[in-house]
């Protein structure tokens, strides 16, 4: 959203998009493999009449964690359909939703990948205990005996902070990096260098089995249903913004889809059926951002 008017009262989406500049990376900062992206955003942004304003910065941050599940989604399908390839869920911690890996990648090999997981995992450990024996200076207990999901999110930036690696001086091509990963994994990862060597072969061996079990239907009412109860328990007191619902509803059509394109506007069309069905609007409105769609508050019904 532009903001402009006295104090950014009035707002409008810019009808050209954001401007951006987008850096690739294949590796994580321990070296192994990690495709993703670097976004660098302007704030300013083109108003309808053309002229250039600044991008009301706190509507972005707020529906951070939708645009992330769309970038997942989308990054998922292109993999997938360019390849031929399929996802499929897999717990990764005990207690937690499932995540979307790529079918017939042996578990192995994913945490063989995982160097900086396991570091982050270790040192959390460790602050955790520091925080529950942690007293003042009388030698009371200074927090709760357990930790909070607000004080573990915390912990958990901290842990990530202190492992961190330096950046590598030099950078290197990715053939050079793909030919390292792969002597690598022969050597430590405990996967058959078979398995290695035709990766590509046995992932679309394992799509073809999910994509013949699993159709690519979205049944909206059902799906409306799952996201509205899902984000209704998942946030404090049951109360939650639109934009929480569209998050959900595109992890939704991730594990539904398995890989392949959506329609576009389905998690729209998700999302509204939520809000009509199995929503309740709790607004109250005290300023004019209060009346706005993306700011009206919700509970289930």
């Amino acid at each position: 959203m532009i903001r402009y008017g006295t104090d950014g009262i009035c707002r409008a989406r810019p009808p050209g998009g954001l401007v951006a500049a987008r850096f690739r990376h294949y590796e994580a900062r321990s070296g192994m493999p990690l495709l993703h992206d670097h976004l660098l955003l302007s704030v300013k942004g083109q108003r309808l009449d053309g002229t250039w304003g600044s991008i009301h910065t706190t509507a972005l941050h707020e529906n951070t964690v939708a645009a992330s599940a769309l970038y997942k989604e989308l990054v998922a399908a292109e993999v997938c359909e360019e390849l031929g390839l399929a996802t499929e869920p897999r717990t990764v911690t005990p207690g937690r939703r499932p995540v979307m890996e790529i079918a017939g990648v042996p578990h192995e090999l994913i945490r063989w990948t995982a160097r900086r997981s396991n570091q982050i995992a270790t040192c959390l450990a460790e602050l955790e205990h520091e925080y529950v024996t942690a007293v003042d200076d009388i030698g009371e207990p200074k927090f709760l005996p357990v930790v909070s999901k607000r004080a573990r999110a915390k912990l958990e930036r901290i842990a990530a902070r202190k492992t961190r690696p330096p950046k590598k001086e030099k950078a290197r091509s990715l053939a050079q990096l793909r030919a390292d990963w792969k002597q690598s994994a022969i050597l430590t990862s405990g996967v058959a260098a078979s398995v290695i060597h035709y990766l590509l072969e046995h992932a679309r061996a394992a799509a073809a089995a999910i994509r013949a079990r699993v159709a690519a239907v979205v049944d909206v009412a059902l799906a409306a249903a799952d996201v509205a109860a899902t984000v209704f328990v998942m946030n404090e007191g049951g109360r939650f913004h639109r934009r929480h619902l569209l998050a959900e509803a595109r992890r939704h059509l991730t594990l539904v889809q398995r890989g392949r394109r959506r329609e576009l506007g389905l998690d729209d069309q998700v999302v509204a059926a939520a809000i009509s069905a199995h929503c309740l609007d709790i607004s109250e409105p005290k300023t004019v951002s209060g009346l706005e769609a993306g700011y009206r508050l919700y509970t289930a019904r």
